[in-house]
């Protein structure tokens, strides 16, 4: 069923970038050293590409401040060339929080 499922979504991209628009592209935040974290990751990013999606990695330090935390995503979210963002969690300390009522 998930081999089913991913040969669609590849159809799909397919048909969606002979129609002209641009390849999907996710971009992923991590933060900290979370070793469970870096693996779901690396398969996020390896099923991404399973199915023509581009993606990349953007890893920062735990001690990331809450601001520059939502200037990152500000700017990942003004950026053209992103089509999803991911901030990957556990987040060290309380950012999420912070981070999940400024974009409620």
């Amino acid at each position: 069923m998930a081999a089913q499922v991913c040969e669609e979504i590849q159809r799909d991209i397919e048909s969606w970038l002979i129609l002209g628009h641009k390849r999907p592209h996710l971009t992923v935040v991590l933060v900290g050293e979370n070793s469970a974290s870096h693996t779901y990751v690396r398969n996020k990013v390896k099923a991404a590409a399973a199915v023509g999606i581009c993606s990349e990695i953007i890893l920062r330090p735990k001690e990331i401040s809450q601001e520059e935390l939502l200037d990152l995503t500000g700017k990942l979210n003004k950026n053209s060339r992103v089509s999803g963002i991911l901030v990957q969690l556990p987040l060290p300390g309380n950012e999420f929080c912070f981070i999940w009522k400024i974009y409620q």
